[in-house]
């Protein structure tokens, strides 16, 4: 059994027939035949069934995802080859939730540009359950989310950035920005615009709980969207009221233009994301430095890192 047998076998069971697979491999039909029966020999068993359907038996269904996983783990050592010599080359990709392509898309490209202007950085979104299956396929070498939109897989890993602050946000000329505080019936008349990410059922009990007894704060929540730049702008041109990661709008708060509205007394609330790569994955040199210059931007160095089936 080797490498080539395995590649011939997932071909075969990708195309679904020994002709076009033996076209794809620029292999003859027997040349095909005898590699599979090779394969068989060495596993001691049967892969296909020896009829018109072809269907793959127990052992072949076993052999098949197997075979999956080391095409996908055989593409890891190859492509951490390439980035092993002094970060010489090579592509990494990045696939970032909503909140994380706010916070660390501009700071990312502009550091990895300086200090390794020889990788290629590749980032991109999606639903949650579609980055996590492009993780498994390979397409992409490590994810960015919340924590909360990660499966409890045990094929998954998790690093665990430190828990960022959730807050209210408006512009510096608000009516309210002066306010000592803020509270449920002052806000309702204000438009809030809020991130998705942030409207977990665990946020919105203690959001309600804190503003009292006759609070919905999802009946406040007037304009709500992954688009976290759009959001901020909307507050920053107006008199809506965001709400959601601070460190999003940081920047703005930072040159004056956007100020936090305080919570008398202060209300504790927070989101946690995580860097997700695939459990038992040796992780290349680069992907590492792409994992601390992420942590350092999502507020300090990580945590911890478990397994997902792992984490309370």
């Amino acid at each position: 059994m080797n490498l080539q047998q395995l590649e011939h076998f997932l071909v075969l069971v990708e195309m679904q027939s020994f002709s076009r697979a033996a076209d794809k491999l620029h292999l003859t039909q027997s040349a095909l035949s005898r590699s599979i029966r090779a394969l068989e020999e060495g596993l001691g068993g049967r892969l296909l069934e020896r009829d018109k359907s072809k269907t793959l038996t127990a052992l072949g269904e076993l052999a098949i995802a197997r075979a999956r996983r080391i095409r996908v783990e055989l593409a890891e050592l190859r492509r951490s080859a390439s980035l092993l010599a002094d970060y010489a080359g090579g592509t990494l990709k990045l696939g970032l939730g909503p909140t994380p392509t706010a916070i660390l898309s501009v700071p990312l490209l502009r550091e990895m540009m300086q200090r390794y202007p020889a990788i290629k950085l590749l980032l991109s979104g999606g639903t949650s359950e579609m980055q996590v299956q492009e993780l498994r396929d390979g397409v992409v070498d490590a994810l960015v989310v919340h924590r909360n939109h990660i499966p409890a897989d045990a094929d998954l890993h998790l690093t665990f950035f430190p828990r960022t602050p959730l807050g209210f946000v408006a512009r510096a000329g608000h009516p309210q920005a002066q306010a000592r505080s803020l509270d449920y019936a002052t806000l309702r008349r204000y438009p809030v615009a809020a991130s998705g990410r942030a409207m977990s059922a665990e946020v919105m009990h203690k959001l309600n709980a804190y503003f009292g007894p006759h609070a919905h704060f999802l009946d406040a929540v007037q304009y709500q969207s992954n688009d976290m730049p759009s959001l901020v702008e909307l507050v920053r041109t107006s008199d809506a009221v965001f709400f959601g990661v601070l460190q999003v709008a940081q920047p703005l708060i930072d040159s004056g233009e956007l100020v936090q509205l305080p919570l008398e007394p202060a209300l504790q609330l927070s989101s946690q994301f995580v860097f997700v790569t695939l459990e038992g994955k040796i992780l290349p040199p680069a992907l590492l430095r792409v994992r601390e210059i992420c942590s350092r931007r999502m507020g300090g160095m990580a945590l911890a890192t478990a397994a997902v089936d792992g984490v309370q």
